[in-house]
């Protein structure tokens, strides 16, 4: 009988010596196509490249061959056929076989054969369908995650890319929100405003409903669901959506989504919005292990800093007040005991400087609100500014850490005493844009293609340490600061710390 265009289409694996292949009569009836294959390669190759409802799997070793298949196609429903030496029925359904049919026990076994295919198919647009599908992406999931030859980067991407697949939308990105600044840090798929680098107002995002909760958000359809007059719905169009909150050492990172212009047929599962938790988790630990890496590297990068001055910079002076103690000695001259004096200052200075540039890396800055001009008078009294000059311009409030923020003055004022002389003229006031403050001197100012290079452990032109900008620039990243440096009226070098006013 030739069967019909709705017939279930059978693939019958088998290796058994005896004739007809088992599931053969089934396609009598014409409700069933049977395809019968008896060497193993040929039926694999058939399942790869033509369409099937389903396999009976009735061959020796059958759970080999069933291992085999899951591989293939892990959501193809499979009827295991069991005979004498064959594996049980729990064993079978714990590789992932849809139905188990135990010929040694059964008087017909070709009906309940047909039952059997009748509810492996019928059961495939179930929720069986839906967990194996779970448990195959969930394997794609720990492959990717694991393998060690990917990048981070890499495995983001293809993460991003199996989450489209998984849950059948055409976006898939990661965001970073800092305040109401959102920006795409990732994505896969053809959306124009949503792809790597793109920024927008968190408040006209569909992620900034997605950090109200301690679930994900997840959209059906969102213009039945109160979206059509949203801001995110008018920029962006998305008609469902499902997204997730990421959080390193506890604090907001951004956002990890799944979107798509149409809106979906159903809601999303519960295994679906799983699945989104579980990447989100991954990518989660993985940002905490680069932090943690990065901060094992500035703690590095501060042994070293160390090293340098214990090894170097400490070795001069030493070297000179030896070499003045053995003159004085001999002499009894004043001015070789004041040059050892001197000698010792320098020692003092170094490693006062090098422990506060450790002292800095350690933690962030508590910030509380400060008057800047009282600040600026502390700093002033106590650095040695010589005959120099202090003019305060503006009286900002700055949100910083009150001893950390007067070391930074420090710093800058004797910065700026030691490069533009001992009568020189030093400023400080607001920016003009509000957002922090500037310390400004009347020396020679520093050349623009030395300007990043002067943060630099070690730089100086002036017989400084070397030290004072590099924890300026360690204080500012404590606070969340930037500082950089430019020209001042007069010529000389204006530093600017942006991010210190609230």
């Amino acid at each position: 009988m030739e069967p019909s265009g709705d017939s279930v289409r059978i693939l019958c694996l088998r290796n058994r010596p005896d004739g007809e292949g088992f599931a053969d009569p089934l396609g009598d009836s014409g409700e069933f196509a049977v395809t019968t294959v008896d060497r193993r390669e040929r039926g694999l190759s058939l399942l790869d490249d033509e369409s099937f409802d389903c396999v009976v799997g009735d061959a020796d070793h059958g759970l080999d061959l069933l291992s085999t298949v899951r591989e293939r196609r892990p959501d193809l429903p499979y009827v295991f056929v069991a005979r004498e030496d064959d594996a049980d029925a729990e064993a079978a359904l714990a590789r992932g076989a849809t139905e188990y049919l135990d010929c040694r026990s059964d008087d017909d076994p070709l009906g309940l054969l047909a039952v059997r295919v009748g509810n492996a198919v019928a059961s495939d647009d179930g929720d069986a369908a839906e967990c194996r599908e779970n448990d195959s992406y969930l394997q794609k999931l720990y492959r990717t995650a694991s393998d060690a030859e990917l990048t981070f980067e890499e495995k983001r991407r293809r993460l991003l890319t199996l989450g489209r697949e998984r849950l059948g939308v055409d976006v898939g990105f990661v965001s970073r929100i800092d305040g109401d600044r959102f920006e795409v840090v990732d994505a896969v798929g053809p959306h124009e405003l949503l792809q790597s680098g793109r920024t927008a107002p968190l408040s006209e995002t569909y992620c900034r409903k997605t950090l109200d909760g301690e679930e994900s958000l997840a959209v059906r359809d969102a213009a039945s669901e109160g979206w059509a007059d949203d801001p995110a719905y008018e920029t962006y169009g998305l008609g469902c959506y499902i997204g997730t909150e990421v959080r390193v050492d506890g604090e907001l990172y951004g956002t990890l989504c799944f979107a798509d212009g149409p809106p979906r047929q159903r809601s999303f599962t519960d295994s679906e919005s799983a699945y989104v938790e579980l990447v989100s988790q991954w990518l989660q630990y993985e940002l905490e292990q680069r932090a943690d890496a990065e901060v094992l590297r500035r703690q590095n990068d501060r042994l070293e800093d160390f090293a340098s001055v214990l090894s170097h910079d400490l070795r001069n002076p030493l070297s000179i007040a030896e070499m003045y103690l053995n003159a004085a000695e001999r002499s009894g001259d004043a001015q070789d005991f004041e040059q050892v004096r001197d000698a010792h200052e320098r020692i003092e200075e170094l490693i006062e400087k090098l422990l506060t540039l450790a002292r800095e890396g350690e933690a962030r800055a508590q910030k509380t609100p400060h008057d800047l001009s009282e600040t600026i008078a502390d700093a002033w009294r106590t650095t040695e500014t010589a005959d120099a000059t202090l003019r305060t311009a503006d009286d900002p409030t700055v949100e910083a850490d009150g001893e950390r923020l007067q070391q930074l003055l420090e710093n800058l004022f004797r910065n700026a005493v030691e490069h533009a002389g001992r009568d020189a003229t030093v400023e400080v006031g607001a920016l003009d844009d509000g957002s922090g403050f500037y310390v400004a001197d009347d020396g020679p100012g520093i050349p623009e293609g030395e300007r990043e290079a002067v943060y630099d452990h070690g730089y100086s032109t002036g017989g400084g340490t070397g030290l004072g900008l590099t924890i300026v620039r360690h204080i500012a990243d404590a606070h969340d600061w930037t500082v950089s440096v430019t020209e001042s009226e007069s010529g000389g070098a204006r530093f600017e710390i942006r991010g210190a006013v609230a």
